[in-house]
């Protein structure tokens, strides 16, 4: 009973603002303070979903390793951070809308791909991006298994699925605002997106 409790309860990602003072940090103390606001939004994700996130460490590769039976992933950009901890493997993404290269767009994806879609903007350019790169946050791997990563199907306006080798993953997205949009992997549980951010 208790298993089938756990189980039906959603994951809860949550996007954190970054304070607009310390959106201009560079180098070293940009990625210290990023990722402090990065572990605060785990922290509520844990409390949201009622996991305890023990101490969080990384392996060699720089990719979490689950403690006690709890996943956890980070995202962060200059203006916000994102974070989700769930009791399965689990990645998230948040990527700001920007121009991007034609090598790039056919770097993240073959044709086939593409043509899932009636056509090609930039936001599902980033769908495509944030999809991909939260896959390969919950196998563990960078953007070195990109190749081995291609979407198998739009599902509708917020969800699409993803190959993975021999692995299908769904993935779910949030926009925020008009200029950032977030992704996460889901498995058996629903999602409940928590944004403390302004949006415009």
């Amino acid at each position: 009973m208790e298993t089938s409790r756990q189980q039906n309860k959603p994951t809860h990602p949550v996007i954190l603002a970054v304070p607009a003072a310390e959106q201009h940090l560079k180098g070293r103390e940009k990625v210290v303070t990023l990722s402090r606001y990065a572990r605060q939004a785990l922290a509520l994700s844990a409390r949201y979903t009622e996991l305890q996130l023990g101490e969080l460490k990384k392996d060699p590769k720089g990719a979490p390793i689950p403690r006690g039976g709890v996943f956890w992933s980070l995202t962060h950009k200059s203006a916000m951070v994102g974070a989700v901890a769930a009791t399965e493997p689990v990645g998230i993404d948040l990527e700001r809308i920007r121009p991007y290269s034609r090598g790039l767009y056919n770097r993240l994806a073959g044709q086939k791909e593409w043509d899932l879609a009636p056509f090609c903007d930039d936001n599902l350019f980033f769908r495509y991006w944030t999809a991909k790169e939260a896959v390969l946050k919950a196998v563990g791997k960078g953007l070195t298994g990109l190749s081995d990563c291609s979407i198998a199907k739009i599902v509708d306006a917020s969800m699409l699925i993803v190959n993975y080798r021999q692995t299908r993953w769904t993935v779910v997205h949030h926009w925020i605002g008009r200029h950032h949009v977030a992704a996460v992997t889901i498995g058996s549980h629903p999602v409940r997106w928590h944004i403390a951010v302004q949006t415009g």
